[in-house]
């Protein structure tokens, strides 16, 4: 991995501390155990927080994108979910692998290409479409009615579809406005 010193600014670095920060701290962390779609926006905020500190800095090989899938989909699915938002050492581990995974999937971002990147948002728009769906069915497959340890009911799984579609519409009109104005200048 390359380290790009030229870019080493603080500038760069500003959405990385303020999203981690945002999600790495007492308060949000005592709400997460209380709220589904805000332990599911962490998850989003703690990926991002990682990518957005070496996505620009980092160019490493697109083999990182390996273990940084691996991770994500790990605490996705309904066993770790619930054990990442019942105890504090999952959450924990959740937490800083969320945050390495983004920060993985940035590095590997340096080295790819254009089509490579576009190819890997609509992987992940159609994953994430189809996991929202997931809650929104009202299966309870993250709720406490399967594990009883989860402190999340099942009405709340409506709330956690709404929150992922809204940061999927986010990342989209964001591509959207990048491309525009890439277009017009």
């Amino acid at each position: 991995m390359e380290v790009d010193k030229n870019k080493l600014r603080v500038s760069n670095l500003v959405l990385a501390v303020v999203l981690l920060s945002a999600f790495l701290n007492p308060a949000v962390e005592g709400y997460e155990t209380s709220y589904q779609w805000l332990f599911m926006l962490a998850h989003y905020g703690l990926f991002l927080g990682g990518l957005s500190l070496t996505y620009r800095l980092v160019k490493g090989t697109p083999l990182l994108l390996l273990p940084s899938g691996f991770i994500v989909v790990l605490w996705h699915l309904p066993l770790y979910f619930s054990l990442a938002a019942a105890f504090p050492t999952y959450r924990a581990l959740n937490d800083v692998t969320l945050a390495l995974a983004g920060a993985l999937a940035g590095a590997a971002g340096g080295s790819l290409s254009t089509m490579w990147k576009f190819s890997l948002i609509v992987l992940w728009m159609a994953v994430d479409s189809a996991y929202s769906l997931v809650f929104f069915s009202g299966d309870p497959l993250y709720s406490n009615e399967v594990y009883r340890f989860s402190p999340y009911p099942p009405t709340q799984e409506i709330y956690t579809a709404i929150t992922m579609w809204v940061v999927m519409s986010a990342v989209i009109a964001y591509i959207i406005a990048k491309f525009v104005n890439y277009m017009i200048s």
